[in-house]
C-alpha cells in the first residue's frame, strides 16, 4: 500500500546527489510508489500543540528537484516520518524531536525520544563486552593515565561525525597536552578515549541494521596510508564485504536493545571484533553498498521499514 513519507533532512542543496543515503531512500520510495515529501527542521512549527510542516512533495526525482509542490500540513496526516538530519544533536535537533514527540499517528524513524537519550558515541557503553577499552573524561590526569596504560589511543569528541576532530595519540607524544586542550575546550567538556585497534589498517566496517536485522553486506572503509581514519569523507577507500560470524554476533547482541528503543534504522561501526559506534541519526553507506553489490538494497530497506 502506498504511504506518505516525510524525510526531514539538511538543506537539499547541500546534499551530494551521487553519495547521499537520504536521497537514495527518497528516490527508491518514489519508485516503489510511495508519496515522498521533504523538509528541514526549520520548516516544523507547533500550532495548538500540533506539529505542522511546510513540506515539499517531490513529483519527479531529477538532479535539480525542479518538480516539487510545497504545502502546509498537520504532520499527523502523514504515514511515516524519517528523521535524517545530520549531527550534532544540538538544541535545534532537541527541539525537533520534542515537537515530533507530540504526534499521534505517523511512524517515526528513529523514535524521537530515543534520539534524545542516545548519543552515537556513548551508546556503545551499554555493551561493555563488545567495545575496546574506553574512557570518557575531561580530566587531564585520568586521560594521561589511560594513555600511559594503553600506549596508543584514539581521542574523539562525542558530538562530531565523518571522522572530524579525531586524533591518534601515543604515550610521550609531545602534542598530548595541546591536543587534549583543544578537544576538551580546556578541560571543560567530555571526550571519548579508546585503545587503538590495529585492525583499522584493514578497514572500518559500516553495518546497516534494519528492524534489528543486518544487511548481509556491509561497507568496508579502508584508510589512506597517510591516515588512520577510514571515513570516506577523509579519503577512505570503499569496498563491500560479507558479514562475518563475529559481525553477526555483535548485531545479534545489540538487537534486543535496538528494538526496545525503537531504533529501526541504524548504522554500526566495527573495527576488528569491536563495536565502536552506533549511528542513529543519519546513517550513511547505503549508496556505496548498492553500487558495489549491484543489488537494490535501498528497496529492501524501504520495504522492511514501511
Amino acid at each position: 500500500m502506498a504511504k506518505s513519507i516525510l524525510f526531514i533532512i539538511d538543506p537539499i542543496q547541500a546534499l551530494k546527489k551521487d553519495k547521499d543515503t537520504s536521497l537514495l531512500l527518497m528516490k527508491t520510495s518514489m519508485e516503489i510508489g510511495h508519496q515522498v515529501f521533504f523538509c528541514t527542521h526549520t520548516d516544523i512549527s507547533l500550532k495548538n500543540n500540533i506539529p505542522y510542516g511546510k513540506i515539499k512533495e517531490v513529483k519527479k526525482f531529477n538532479d535539480e528537484f525542479s518538480e516539487v509542490v510545497e504545502t502546509q500540513v498537520n504532520l499527523n496526516q502523514l504515514d511515516v516520518i524519517f528523521i535524517r538530519k545530520d549531527p550534532p544533536f544540538n538544541k535545534d535537533y532537541l527541539f525537533l524531536t520534542i515537537s515530533l514527540s507530540l504526534l499521534k499517528k505517523p511512524k517515526i524513524i528513529n523514535c524521537p525520544q530515543s534520539l534524545q537519550t542516545h548519543n552515537e558515541k556513548l551508546s556503545i557503553l551499554n555493551f561493555p563486552k563488545l567495545i575496546p577499552k574506553t574512557l570518557v573524561s575531561g580530566n587531564l590526569k585520568e586521560i594521561i593515565q589511560f594513555i600511559s596504560k594503553y600506549k596508543q589511543v584514539v581521542c574523539k569528541p562525542i558530538d562530531e561525525m565523518a571522522g572530524n576532530k579525531i586524533f591518534l595519540l601515543k604515550k610521550n607524544d609531545p602534542n598530548i597536552n595541546v591536543t587534549l586542550e583543544v578537544l576538551t575546550d580546556n578541560y571543560s567538556t567530555l571526550i571519548m578515549i579508546q585503545e587503538y585497534i590495529p585492525e583499522i589498517r584493514k578497514g572500518d566496517k559500516r553495518i546497516i541494521i534494519v528492524n534489528g536485522e543486518p544487511l548481509p553486506y556491509g561497507l568496508l572503509r579502508i584508510p589512506k596510508k597517510t591516515d588512520f581514519r577510514g571515513n570516506l569523507a577523509k579519503g577512505g577507500k570503499a569496498k563491500v564485504f560479507k558479514l562475518s560470524s563475529s559481525d553477526l554476533k555483535i548485531t545479534e547482541a545489540i538487537k534486543p536493545y535496538l528494538m526496545d528503543h525503537n531504533l529501526n534504522f541504524v548504522g554500526i561501526d566495527v573495527i576488528g571484533n569491536y563495536l565502536t559506534e552506533i549511528n542513529i541519526t543519519s546513517s550513511t553507506g547505503l549508496v556505496e553498498i548498492q553500487k558495489l553489490t549491484k543489488q537494490n538494497v535501498a528497496k529492501t530497506v524501504i520495504q522492511n521499514l514501511f
